[in-house]
Protein backbone atom coordinates (compact mmCIF):
# COMPACT_ATOMS: atom_id res chain seq x y z
CA UNK A 1 0.00 0.00 0.00
CA UNK A 2 1.10 3.88 -0.47
CA UNK A 3 1.46 6.13 2.03
CA UNK A 4 -1.66 7.35 0.66
CA UNK A 5 -3.67 4.40 0.59
CA UNK A 6 -2.77 3.64 4.10
CA UNK A 7 -4.38 7.16 5.07
CA UNK A 8 -7.50 6.59 3.19
CA UNK A 9 -7.87 3.43 4.93
CA UNK A 10 -7.18 4.67 8.53
CA UNK A 11 -9.83 7.46 7.76
CA UNK A 12 -12.25 4.73 6.68
CA UNK A 13 -12.02 2.91 9.57
CA UNK A 14 -11.60 5.92 11.85
CA UNK A 15 -16.02 7.06 10.38
CA UNK A 16 -16.56 3.12 10.83
CA UNK A 17 -16.02 4.35 14.79
CA UNK A 18 -17.71 7.23 14.08
CA UNK A 19 -14.95 9.87 14.30
CA UNK A 20 -15.67 13.38 14.66
CA UNK A 21 -13.02 14.56 13.53
CA UNK A 22 -10.14 12.52 11.35
CA UNK A 23 -6.70 14.91 11.37
CA UNK A 24 -3.43 13.78 8.94
CA UNK A 25 -0.80 15.96 11.09
CA UNK A 26 2.86 16.01 11.57
CA UNK A 27 4.77 16.06 8.46
CA UNK A 28 2.64 13.92 5.67
CA UNK A 29 0.52 16.57 6.74
CA UNK A 30 3.45 20.04 6.48
CA UNK A 31 4.45 18.55 3.14
CA UNK A 32 8.04 17.58 4.84
CA UNK A 33 7.55 14.30 5.04
CA UNK A 34 10.20 11.39 3.46
CA UNK A 35 9.79 8.30 1.50
CA UNK A 36 9.28 6.29 5.00
CA UNK A 37 8.06 8.76 7.26
CA UNK A 38 5.14 7.50 9.70
CA UNK A 39 1.71 8.53 9.26
CA UNK A 40 0.06 10.61 12.04
CA UNK A 41 -3.70 11.04 12.25
CA UNK A 42 -5.38 12.42 15.21
CA UNK A 43 -9.06 11.64 16.13
CA UNK A 44 -12.01 12.83 17.92
CA UNK A 45 -15.50 11.57 18.63
CA UNK A 46 -14.74 7.65 18.52
CA UNK A 47 -16.40 4.93 20.07
CA UNK A 48 -13.91 2.13 21.31
CA UNK A 49 -10.91 3.77 20.42
CA UNK A 50 -8.85 0.55 21.80
CA UNK A 51 -10.46 -1.40 18.83
CA UNK A 52 -9.99 1.15 16.31
CA UNK A 53 -6.58 1.37 16.97
CA UNK A 54 -5.96 -2.79 16.94
CA UNK A 55 -8.02 -2.26 13.29
CA UNK A 56 -5.47 0.15 12.47
CA UNK A 57 -2.48 -1.81 13.42
CA UNK A 58 -3.62 -5.00 11.23
CA UNK A 59 -3.44 -2.59 8.18
CA UNK A 60 -0.78 -4.50 6.00
CA UNK A 61 1.72 -1.64 5.67
CA UNK A 62 5.41 -0.99 6.09
CA UNK A 63 4.89 2.36 7.53
CA UNK A 64 4.35 3.09 10.57
CA UNK A 65 0.38 4.72 12.21
CA UNK A 66 0.49 6.65 14.74
CA UNK A 67 -3.07 6.99 15.76
CA UNK A 68 -3.82 10.15 18.79
CA UNK A 69 -7.28 10.30 20.74
CA UNK A 70 -8.23 14.69 20.75
CA UNK A 71 -10.58 13.66 23.13
CA UNK A 72 -8.10 12.10 25.73
CA UNK A 73 -4.36 13.71 25.28
CA UNK A 74 -3.15 16.33 28.03
CA UNK A 75 -0.63 17.89 25.28
CA UNK A 76 -2.25 20.97 24.75
CA UNK A 77 1.45 22.02 22.67
CA UNK A 78 0.49 18.93 20.57
CA UNK A 79 -3.02 19.64 20.44
CA UNK A 80 -2.38 23.11 19.22
CA UNK A 81 -0.25 22.03 16.44
CA UNK A 82 -2.71 19.96 15.15
CA UNK A 83 -5.01 22.33 15.14
CA UNK A 84 -3.25 24.52 13.02
CA UNK A 85 -1.18 22.62 10.52
CA UNK A 86 -3.38 19.60 10.40
CA UNK A 87 -5.22 18.52 7.33
CA UNK A 88 -9.18 16.61 7.98
CA UNK A 89 -9.35 13.77 6.01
Amino acid sequence: MTADEVIARTAELCRKYHAREVVLFGSRAKGTALERSDIDIAVSGVEGFDALLEEVEEIPTLYTVDLLDMDTCGNGLLLEDIRQYGRKI
